[in-house]
């Protein structure tokens, strides 16, 4: 379930690594580097500027055309940053698993009058249908402007959404088996996670929601 405030490890007591925050790590990272390197670019305070005089947009234009890819737009159009707020407002409004949301997204039509049970791969995944419908007649007016196949976009959005991801649940469940002795699971979960964008029946258990024991896991980084 998206939450941008979840905290997936035990050992972050300040919510440091939540989804929200990590472009602020990331750029703090970046200073960490800056600063092992000043003695090559003239100090500390040039090295920092640098990263100060390049972050911010590097990281939003990064940002905003990967999101993009996710939700079937292939260009840039003005509106397009409100769009994807509204998007991630969405998410945080109604906590649908994040992975699914936009795999999902993938089976649909641009069309809405296509079929009516066709927009069931991401309505199922709300409790208010309604707030996923609202979004989606946003979504397909947004893909109006761009008129791409819906082969062609479909198969460009699962290229960049995958199916399968190593969630908690699937890493402990493998860790558990693992400590008995038996790492047929770990196998199985390398096997899946190598080809993450393909449909594989076979691991379609590792595409579940996590089960209820597992809802609020939270692991660490030697895990």
């Amino acid at each position: 379930a998206f939450d941008a405030g979840h905290i997936c490890n035990h050992s972050d007591h300040r919510g440091r690594y939540t989804y929200r925050n990590q472009p602020h790590v990331a750029q703090w990272n970046l200073y960490c580097l800056a600063d092992a390197l000043h003695s090559l670019v003239g100090g500390a305070l040039p090295a920092r500027e640098a990263v100060d005089d390049t972050y911010g947009e590097a990281f939003e234009t990064t940002f905003e055309r990967l999101l993009r890819a996710k939700l079937g737009l292939r260009a840039g159009l003005p509106g397009d940053e409100a769009f994807i707020g509204e998007t991630f407002a969405l998410l945080q409004r109604h906590h649908p698993d994040f992975t699914l949301f936009f795999r999902n997204l993938g089976q649909l039509p641009a069309s809405a009058g296509d079929s009516p049970t066709a927009d069931a791969p991401l309505r199922d995944l709300f409790i208010d249908r309604e707030a996923a419908d609202a979004w989606l007649t946003l979504w397909r007016a947004r893909l109006a402007a761009e008129a791409r196949p819906d082969a062609e976009r479909q198969a460009a959005m699962d290229a960049v959404n995958p199916r399968y991801v190593l969630r908690n649940w699937i890493a402990e469940s493998a860790i558990r088996a693992a400590q008995a002795g038996d790492f047929s699971q770990v196998e199985a979960v390398r096997a899946c996670l190598s080809e993450p964008f393909r449909l594989q029946p076979e691991h379609e258990r590792f595409a579940a929601p996590p089960p209820d024991w597992a809802a609020g896991l939270a692991v660490s980084c030697s895990s």
